[in-house]
């Protein structure tokens, strides 16, 4: 597991309690969360006050500005002091702005497993694909019949030139890309297992079945991103409105 994995775990848990709730609303109860525990820590990590008394002095810089009526070389006082006051305000507000992006980073790795893809019905079938094609090794999913509730039972199974199988990799989650390990998963693990390191492939592309959150539109408005991403941004908004965050 990566460093951003550990807080899917206590997500997963309450989406479990979740359970009897329609996917689309526990996504959109998700969003709202991220927009609440985003904005709180923001407010609560920056200088409200130092902010709001930048954004003075840079409505007043752009004001001075807009009134000037002279030559444009002897704007340039006024132009330094827009940009002064622009950096400044965009310095007190970085800080806050990138503490609070981590619970949204933790979540959107945890969300794009847990509602990107979901394993096929054992009648379907998914087109598997070793990279690099030329090694001539062969990658297939194999589901058990009579197990398919059981994430465990999934292989991906990857066969030599002779057709013997070379490795079988359990997919524990429905991950679509299986590839070496490389020194980012450090940081974002990958759920579904790595390729062994001395494999002669680099990756496996899975052509799983994406998740609807929406059974209308588009089919790249169909997925958790569009909706989770509306809702987020509209609570976000509400909630700064209602805190009065600077």
């Amino acid at each position: 597991m990566g460093v951003l994995d550990w807080p899917g775990l206590g997500f997963a848990r309450i989406d479990e309690m979740m359970a009897g709730l329609p996917a689309p609303w526990r996504l959109v109860f998700w969003a709202m969360a991220a927009a609440a525990l985003s904005m709180a820590i923001y407010r609560f990590a920056s200088p409200q006050r130092r902010i709001a008394q930048a954004q003075i002095e840079a409505q007043a810089a752009r004001q001075a500005l807009d009134r000037y009526d002279g030559e444009f070389a002897d704007a340039w006082p006024l132009i330094r002091q827009v940009l002064r006051t622009a950096l400044h305000r965009i310095g007190l507000v970085l800080p806050g702005v990138l503490l609070a992006m981590l619970p949204i980073l933790a979540m959107l790795v945890w969300l794009s497993t847990s509602y990107g893809y979901r394993f096929p019905d054992t009648d379907d079938t998914v087109d598997v694909a070793a990279i690099p094609s030329s090694t001539g090794v062969h990658a297939e999913l194999s589901v058990m019949p009579h197990q398919a509730t059981q994430p465990q039972k999934r292989r991906l199974l990857l066969r030599d030139q002779t057709g013997a199988i070379a490795a079988a990799i359990p997919l524990r989650q429905p991950v679509p890309v299986v590839e070496k390990r490389r020194w980012w998963h450090t940081l974002i693990g990958n759920p579904a297992g790595y390729l062994p390191d001395d494999s002669v492939i680099d990756r496996v592309d899975i052509a799983l079945p994406a998740q609807e959150m929406l059974q209308m539109g588009p089919a790249w408005l169909r997925g958790w991103e569009p909706l989770f991403f509306a809702v987020m941004l509209s609570a976000s908004l509400a909630i700064k409105r209602l805190w009065r965050i600077a």
